[in-house]
């Protein structure tokens, strides 16, 4: 294998796996100063190691304050969850990387053989992975230094764990991915069946944050973290190698994932290696089918009310867009929510006492913040441009055509609704949450929403895109810097949690029902007031640029 030859491969392969936006930045970098190169490959690499460090520093950082030498529960279970997500985040970016981009093909009339393309292939995806890796990598660093002794010894050993873990992660992944793409349902439907895949493992570990940080919440309000189970068993063998590598049952536990590493080993080389390259290129020969409005009768009001729902149930029908626009913004919220009520809730903190409608406040801000983070990239955000040309193609068809966008703006509200109320009524009920207080959570979290996304609705108009390859591709358009929009998310977070708690606080010591039902009304109709002036005025502003 010719590291030089693999190291172009990394060049071209991680602009695919590159953020849109972030390549936009770089273009028009390069529109500044054109006689200034803007090495679009180097500086990618480069982000993702600093934001791989970064999270590796914070988690280090926090890792620290938890003693995992004497409660190896904490050390499996943050371990376990950033290995789901690696695994999670891995199907997807090897999926992106080897069949999404379609390019296999253009390697093969040069000179590179199978093992470079799928190492320059992998290292790409590797550092795609940094942020979910390295964090992984800090546990293994922390427990060692914690214990003391030989630090130097400790943390060789703890590397050692660390690198057997990875690369049974990243060949597993590897082989898992090839033998999907081999089946015969894949083959025949590879959307639906990669989406699944995809769906399946988001919810895995989804499920394994909230199981952990439940917990985490319940024995941490218990004052004892010692006796907090492991979700994978399997894993206390790098602990207890770590800190006793002499013990006999540490060294049957670590010969036995070596040889569970052997064997992966054996199953790539031998399974993968040699035809790895025909059956992605098989898959990636398939192109997507761009469906195009050939035919309408919209004669009357039902037809184009038929129409329109129709036409809208073939739209919204790609997996991609169901799992990662309306499953994962409508469950975001409760990622850093739910696990601590659940654990406060089964460590009899009585916390149905705190959702009476005495709280309608606190309340009111938690369904403000649930609704934003529903909204704010939903699917009302990408509604138009999902479409294509047919926008362009219908906007040219005798018809009413600012009927037929308003008709679009609330069937595309509906659909990224519907999830979001079910389980914001569903964990609001779980929880003991009081009947007038959920209704009036629910009003809150509606003129939430609907402002955001009538927003949304005409700022996709303003940046309509046609040419986009994935609907990652289309929702990642224009975020900007990763690193300070995530920082933003997080400071947005912690501002919403301080202005809860001290609601929560405020209404605890100074309100009663009547107060606190009175300052609600207040707020939801200057809010109701508000939503409908933002919805008036965005309509109108969107009428007039689309010409009608």
């Amino acid at each position: 294998m010719r590291l030089k030859m693999v190291r172009r491969l990394v060049d071209v392969n991680i602009i695919y796996a590159t953020q849109p936006a972030q390549l936009a930045k770089f273009r028009k970098k390069q529109e500044k100063d054109p006689t200034r190169k803007v090495n679009v490959s180097a500086q990618s690499i480069r982000t993702y190691i600093f934001i791989g460090l970064l999270y590796l520093f914070l988690f280090g950082i926090l890792s620290s304050a938890n003693d995992f030498v004497s409660s190896p529960g904490p050390f499996v279970n943050m371990i376990t969850l950033f290995a789901l997500l690696a695994i999670s985040q891995g199907l997807m970016s090897f999926y992106n990387v080897f069949y999404e981009s379609k390019d296999l093909q253009f390697y093969r009339p040069y000179a590179f053989s199978d093992a470079e393309v799928i190492a320059g292939k992998s290292i790409s995806v590797i550092l795609v992975l940094l942020m979910a890796l390295l964090p992984m990598i800090s546990y293994f660093i922390i427990l060692p230094i914690q214990a003391g002794g030989n630090i130097l010894v400790g943390l060789l050993f703890g590397l050692l764990c660390a690198m057997i873990l990875l690369s049974i992660l990243f060949l597993g992944t590897l082989f898992l991915s090839h033998l999907i793409t081999k089946s015969a349902i894949f083959k025949k439907h590879t959307s639906l069946v990669s989406n699944l895949i995809i769906g399946l493992s988001s919810l895995i570990s989804i499920g394994a944050y909230l199981y952990i940080n439940m917990l985490q919440s319940e024995h941490s309000v218990a004052g004892d973290l010692v006796t907090q189970p492991s979700i994978f068993p399997p894993i206390e063998v790098f602990h207890s190698f770590i800190l006793n590598p002499l013990d006999s049952g540490a060294l049957l536990g670590i010969l036995a994932w070596i040889l569970l590493l052997a064997v992966l080993i054996w199953l790539v080389k031998s399974q993968v290696l040699p035809h790895f390259y025909d059956a992605a290129l098989e898959v990636s020969s398939s192109h997507a089918v761009k469906e195009r409005v050939s035919q309408m009768k919209v004669g009357d009001q039902k037809a184009f009310h038929r129409f329109t729902v129709s036409y809208h149930k073939r739209l919204l029908s790609d997996g991609t867009l169901l799992t990662q626009v309306i499953f994962m913004m409508a469950i975001f919220p409760y990622l850093f929510t739910f696990g601590l009520f659940l654990g406060a809730s089964r460590a009899s903190l009585q916390i149905e006492n705190y959702l009476t409608p005495q709280y309608l406040l606190p309340l009111s801000l938690i369904a403000f913040m649930i609704g934003v983070f529903n909204s704010v990239e939903s699917l009302t955000s990408i509604g138009i441009s999902l479409e294509r040309e047919n926008f362009a193609y219908l906007r040219a068809l005798p018809i009413d055509f600012k009927r037929y966008c308003l008709k679009k703006f609330w069937i595309l509200f509906s659909v990224q609704s519907a999830l979001p109320i079910v389980l914001l009524v569903g964990v609001s009920c779980y929880f003991g949450v009081h009947p007038l207080s959920l209704l009036a959570m629910l009003l809150i979290w509606f003129l939430t929403s609907l402002s955001l996304s009538v927003i949304a609705f005409r700022r996709d108009y303003k940046l309509l895109t046609t040419n986009w390859s994935t609907v990652t591709d289309l929702m990642n358009r224009n975020r900007g810097n990763a690193a300070l929009r995530g920082l933003l998310i997080f400071i947005f977070i912690i501002v919403m949690l301080i202005l809860i708690g001290f609601a929560f606080y405020l209404s605890a010591v100074a309100f009663t029902t009547l107060i606190a039902s009175a300052i609600y009304l207040l707020i939801a109709a200057i809010g109701a007031l508000a939503t409908v002036y933002i919805y008036k005025r965005t309509f109108y502003k969107f009428n007039q640029e689309i010409g009608e």
